[in-house]
């Protein structure tokens, strides 16, 4: 009887055949590995002479997009540093704007003990929190008051010379008159020339000389300095330069630049004339007028006086 399956014999065939095969197709490829054909060559070039251009093809555009894709990121790379570099760069400024700043109040305090007198004197450093002048008198307010020991006439100077002297005093704070006001007068001495004066202001740049010798010759650009008569003010203080005007009139340039004052000093222990004090109120007294000397029989005019003689 025939059976409709295959017979165990018929498979066993097929196998060994497809097995055989398979040994005969990888000793094959072995052997053609193995050898170097001038004609498996030939095919080599062949398709790599074809796939060039068509590789180089597909190649630029490739590159050419990642090229634009690094540079939008080295752009945003840079876009970010440029905003950190300016961070920096304002940070910086500020620091730089605060040491300059720390700076020039370190030298100005410096030079502030350069000018204080050679005698031995307290002192009291403020701030000035008011810019110089005003309406009716050139002013300066400070910081400090009768809480640190200031009172009424005391002198102010700078770390370039005299600044004036207090005209008002409060608790917390102090009002210098500045010299460049009018109704400052302030005793002087003219180093080079050695001669005494008086600068008085005049609500300018300079100071006009008053009670100064007709004997006396100023130096143009000597050192004007305190005398200290009077005992109002420590001799000594430096207060200006001699200037000459172009009409040969002489006048002094001050040391100190009131429109650039950060620090003024008060000197709290000089030595006052009490009975002066008791009714100073920062300004110059008025002169008294002086007497001219007249001959007998005239007037100050110079006119012929007539007496008459009454029995």
């Amino acid at each position: 009887m025939v059976s409709g399956k295959p017979s165990q014999v018929k498979i066993f065939k097929s196998r060994k055949n497809f097995n055989l095969f398979l040994v005969f197709s990888c000793l094959t490829l072995v052997f053609l590995g193995k050898i170097d054909l001038v004609a498996v060559r030939n095919i080599k070039s062949f398709f790599s002479d074809f796939l060039a251009p068509v590789t180089y093809a597909f190649n630029k555009p490739v590159k050419e997009i990642a090229g634009v894709l690094e540079d939008v990121k080295s752009a945003s790379s840079l876009r970010d540093e440029n905003i950190r570099l300016k961070s920096e760069l304002r940070r910086i400024k500020v620091l730089n704007s605060k040491i300059a700043s720390q700076e020039l109040e370190l030298f100005e305090l410096r030079e502030l003990l350069k000018v204080l007198p050679k005698n031995k004197n307290n002192i009291v450093t403020g701030r000035a929190i008011t810019a110089p002048g005003g309406i009716f008198a050139n002013t300066v307010l400070i910081n400090a008051g009768k809480d640190y020991g200031i009172k009424i006439g005391q002198p102010a100077i700078s770390s370039y010379g005299f600044v004036g002297y207090v005209v008002n005093v409060g608790l917390k704070t102090s009002r210098v008159l500045l010299t460049i006001d009018i109704n400052s007068m302030i005793p002087i001495y003219l180093t080079e020339s050695n001669w005494p004066a008086v600068a008085q202001g005049q609500n300018g740049d300079l100071l006009i000389i008053k009670f100064l010798s007709s004997d006396a010759k100023p130096i143009d650009g000597e050192v004007v300095e305190t005398s200290g008569h009077g005992g109002r003010l420590p001799p000594g203080i430096n207060v200006g330069k001699i200037f000459k005007s172009f009409s040969g009139t002489y006048f002094v340039r001050p040391a100190v630049d009131f429109h650039r004052l950060t620090y003024i000093s008060i000197i709290t222990n000089q030595i006052q004339n009490t009975t002066v004090l008791d009714g100073f109120q920062g300004f110059a007294p008025l002169q008294k007028p002086v007497k001219l000397p007249v001959l007998k029989g005239l007037d100050s005019s110079g006119t012929r006086k007539i007496e008459r003689i009454e029995d």
